[in-house]
């Protein structure tokens, strides 16, 4: 019964990445879609034979099926299958692997991870998702993959990108798996309230649509700890606040659980330890792993 109910899932997530590929690949006609039912997510219920219209490349029009449609689309009929509205991922890195993280990634040249965003971008769209948030890559290889997914060279979801994570010096979205005498990025590292601001500003002007930082360690660094604090209140804030100025959201990175090796970390009574509860005193409006913290 679970391996059915997992099936059913995976067929409603591919049939929704199979229309926007459809229609995104046939701008400037009218494609209709048919199949048996339809999740309505604002009533709350399954739509019996629905007749999906596309123009464009856009949904134009929701009826059912036998209403009046034209006589020039292209059709495709799912039946069987079950439609819904395409999926959102608020915490994605779509130019980054995981089979290749530490030390490993050095074997690459920077532009072979803007490759992997494209492989990456189709499996996503593939699997039913339509919008993701990437929060944090080199290069602004995100805003790249966007122009390019926008342009139609390669298809993919829609992407809000955030460019790189804020990180304090020797914190943890800085490098700090090297030796003194090797010269590392600090595109994005900056301290102090007003360095803050100014950084934010640089990652707005080259394309980022919400801001990450990370104001608190985390366990993929070598020189922090999960949830100590990295930034004060008073860079946090202006963080935040310079962010919010030029209309975009602030997103704070923060790590917790349990460490790989099966070490509890210690909280200290707050999601994020002191560092998590700095940022979101900082700001009422601040992404935190995909919730909007008020």
């Amino acid at each position: 019964m679970r391996s059915k109910r997992k099936m059913k899932k995976t067929m409603m997530a591919v049939v929704t990445a199979g229309i926007a590929l459809a229609a995104g690949s046939a701008l400037g006609d009218t494609v209709i879609v048919t199949a048996d039912r339809m999740v309505d997510v604002l009533a709350g219920r399954m739509v019996p034979r629905p007749q999906i219209t596309i123009t464009d490349g856009r949904i134009s029009a929701v009826s059912t099926q036998g209403a009046p449609g034209d006589p020039n689309a292209r059709h495709i009929d799912l039946p069987g299958m079950t439609l819904l509205p395409g999926l959102i991922d608020m915490h994605v890195h779509l130019t980054s692997d995981p089979r290749f993280s530490g030390y490993n990634e050095l074997q690459f040249t920077d532009n072979f991870w803007t490759v992997v965003g494209v492989a990456n971008a189709k499996r996503t769209l593939e699997a039913g998702f339509t919008t993701v948030r990437n929060v944090g890559s080199a290069n602004f290889d995100d805003v790249a993959l966007k122009q390019g997914i926008e342009q139609g060279y390669v298809p993919g979801p829609r992407i809000v990108p955030a460019t790189y994570a804020i990180g304090a010096t020797g914190g943890h979205c800085d490098y700090t798996e090297f030796p003194p005498s090797i010269k590392t990025p600090a595109t994005a590292i900056a301290d102090g309230p007003e360095a803050l601001r100014a950084m934010v500003r640089k990652l707005r002007k080259y394309g980022a649509e919400v801001i990450k930082f990370c104001g608190t360690g985390g366990v993929l660094s070598k020189t922090d700890s999960a949830g100590a604090q990295q930034y004060s209140l008073e860079e946090m804030q202006a963080i935040v606040d310079e962010a919010h100025r030029l209309g975009l959201r602030a997103r704070h990175f923060r790590d917790q659980g349990r460490h790989p090796r099966g070490r509890r970390y210690d909280r200290t009574r707050e999601p994020g330890g002191p560092g998590g509860l700095r940022a979101r005193q900082a700001a009422r409006h601040l992404f935190r792993h995909g919730h909007l913290r008020r």
